[in-house]
């Protein structure tokens, strides 16, 4: 990554790329763009229960993001900028062929020549 960020950091800011494309996705084709609040991001968070950090320490990490010129809060709702984005995309990138594997590997019945040998735990 371009920008220098700590693992949490990195994980806030790829959780508000990836919630903001899929709000977006039903204003595909319409000029219109959804967004959200730091205190509904922050909300959404806790509720996933991914990251365990309270709701000022959540609110500090946006502030960081904000600081590093990552994330814009405009008009009270919260934007990647280009830097960003960048910073995101590479991130992308580098976890693209696990998510792939992951997902090809839910998809399909796999065909092993040989059953998959099963124990007792």
């Amino acid at each position: 990554m371009g920008v220098k960020l700590s693992k949490k950091h990195q994980f806030v800011l790829y959780s508000l790329m990836e919630y903001l494309k899929k709000i977006n996705k039903k204003f595909q084709d319409k000029p219109l763009e959804a967004s959200v609040s730091k205190i509904d991001f922050i909300r959404l968070l806790q509720n996933l229960t991914i990251i365990e950090k309270s709701q000022r320490g959540l609110y500090k990490n946006l502030e960081i993001l904000e600081k590093k010129k990552l994330i814009a809060y405009e008009n009270k709702f919260l934007k990647l900028t280009q830097r960003g984005l960048k910073t995101v995309k590479e991130k992308e990138t580098e976890l693209n062929p696990y998510i792939k594997l992951i997902v090809d590997l839910e998809k399909q019945n796999i065909k092993i020549s040989k059953s998959p040998q099963t124990y007792f735990k």
